[in-house]
């Protein structure tokens, strides 16, 4: 069965352009494009899943649809306008990528197809701004650390078998695959460790293991 590119449209499109210029892109990559304006019609097979975000609350937007998303893909943003909080939302939420409504088609190509090699889309300051977050999230946790204001963390080992398999960039269907457990029972442990260490998202969790545990995540 061929992988498929799912494009979730707003019910009221703003920007035909760039999906009539995305949906050809996609075919060169030998996915199945599909259009929908219902997260419930995402099939099985999906690889991407491409949302259109250019909505006012549009976070809030895509919180309600996450919510419903049954099927275990790659998400991306597209239509977005120049909205650097979102992109940072989106980027520490987990989301792989985000495409700009002034994005043209060479930008649109070369972001699908680091995609599909399983990499991030952001631009540059995005990829900073989260980086920073993320190294001022480790010197505030290294303070608290060395004034004695926080227990030492204890992880089960299997909260560290997950974060192990997340650093290789294994995704919760393929962890859940590995230690023969369900996709729901990985999300739990996983809440269950950004509970511990006080973590927000998987990019400060793997930061967190790597400052903490190096040892025990290789």
């Amino acid at each position: 069965m061929s992988s498929t590119a799912f494009l979730l449209l707003d019910k009221e499109p703003i920007n035909t352009i760039g999906v009539n210029v995305l949906q050809p892109l996609l075919k060169t990559q030998g996915l199945d494009v599909i259009t929908g304006t219902d997260i419930s019609e995402v099939p099985e097979n999906t690889r991407l899943l491409f949302i259109e975000t250019a909505v006012n609350d549009a976070w809030g937007k895509l919180k309600e649809q996450l919510v419903n998303l049954k099927v275990s893909c790659d998400i991306v943003l597209f239509n977005l306008d120049e909205n650097p909080e979102l992109a940072n939302r989106a980027l520490l939420s987990g989301i792989r990528g985000v495409f700009y409504t002034t994005d043209n088609a060479d930008v649109l190509m070369k972001g699908i197809r680091l995609l599909m090699e399983d990499q991030l889309w952001y631009r540059r300051e995005i990829m900073c701004n989260a980086l920073n977050r993320m190294l001022q999230f480790n010197k505030d946790a290294l303070h608290k650390l060395t004034e004695g204001d926080i227990e030492p963390v204890k992880l089960t080992k299997r909260e560290k078998a997950i974060i192990t398999l997340m650093s290789k960039g294994s995704k919760n269907k393929e962890i859940a695959e590995d230690l023969n457990i369900s996709p729901h029972t990985v999300k739990t442990h996983l809440y269950s460790a950004f509970r511990k260490t006080k973590c927000r998202n998987r990019i400060e969790l793997l930061s967190w293991a790597q400052q903490n545990i190096p040892d025990e995540i290789r």
